[in-house]
């Protein structure tokens, strides 16, 4: 299979008018150098893609498919004030690098995916969907589709995938015409937050602590960003990593750069990760995740 990639595309999230400042387009907060929290702005191309980021149901932020392969499965808790909704996803495409998918100006949209066999997690078989993007042609919004994705989304059917299998294996399994591939994906603890309010952006006083099950080992990411009032969907402002001790004060120059004003409601997703291999070196990245979406109103 060295002509075929597997890649997660998340779902995507519209950019606001093209006419105001975007909400991606933010200053980078000043963190000291004997820090250990890592900020990253979240800045995918607005000038070429309409993003409709899923970050709450995929776990993390895609922008141009990366020259990976990944196979995602993942464990979601989303709270709102008293109510938690559990979930599990997975999504797998496979694609071919040397079908280029490019907008008429010839600025590439991505590669296209295609069928090559039945593709399940724990025996759970995935269905297979048409995968779409949304991208900018002369100030409209148009979507293109880009071939075929495998995803299974399961919210309240027992099964091997619900509840999530935390701290344990879920089995990967691909019916190919060259031969059926097979391996275990282990799967991280399950990630508990907590979201500590004090102050108004008001008074300018806002301070947010945040709170989690930590493991002291390794790192957890923060996905931040605030609820989209138009179609109540996130849309990720910032990315933080940090070491996995289960307390972190959001800094000062991030609360001063978070646009508050065009969001009632602001996300935190608390974000574990197990890969299979060395994502940075692997042409296949496989990840398993464990995450805590806290969603609240803007105070």
């Amino acid at each position: 299979m060295q002509k075929i990639l597997l890649y997660i595309l998340p779902i995507l999230l519209i950019f606001t008018s093209c006419n105001e400042p975007l909400p991606t387009q933010l200053v980078e907060p000043n963190i000291s150098d004997n820090t250990k929290v890592e900020i990253e702005t979240l800045s995918p191309e607005p000038d070429l893609f309409a993003y409709e980021n899923g970050y709450d149901t995929l776990g993390f932020v895609a922008s141009l498919p990366p020259n990976k392969a990944i196979i995602s499965i993942s464990g979601i808790k989303n709270s709102y004030k008293r109510i938690t909704i559990k979930r599990t996803t997975a999504f797998a495409v496979y694609i071919n690098k040397e079908k280029r998918i490019e907008r008429k100006d010839g600025r590439l949209l991505g590669f296209a995916s295609e069928y090559v066999g039945k593709t399940s997690f724990n025996n759970i078989k995935a269905v297979v969907i048409p995968r779409k993007i949304k991208y900018k042609w002369h100030g409209n919004v148009l979507d293109t589709t880009l071939g075929l994705a495998h995803v299974i989304s399961i919210k309240r059917k027992r099964n091997s995938l619900y509840p999530f299998p935390y701290n344990s294996n879920v089995k990967f399994h691909l019916e190919h015409a060259d031969g059926d591939i097979e391996f275990d994906i282990p799967t991280p603890s399950e990630t508990t937050g907590k979201v500590k309010i004090e102050g108004t952006t008001k008074d300018k006083n806002l301070k947010i602590n945040l709170f989690w099950n930590g493991s002291n080992e390794g790192q957890i990411v923060i996905v931040v960003g605030g609820m989209n009032p138009s179609n109540r969907t996130p849309f990720p402002l910032y990315r933080i990593r940090v070491k996995d001790n289960g307390r972190l004060t959001i800094p000062k120059s991030l609360m001063k750069t978070f646009p508050f004003n065009r969001f009632k409601q602001i996300m935190f997703s608390f974000v574990k990760q197990k890969f299979v291999g060395n994502p940075s070196s692997s042409k296949n990245i496989v990840v398993a995740q464990s995450i805590h979406n806290i969603k609240f109103d803007v105070p």
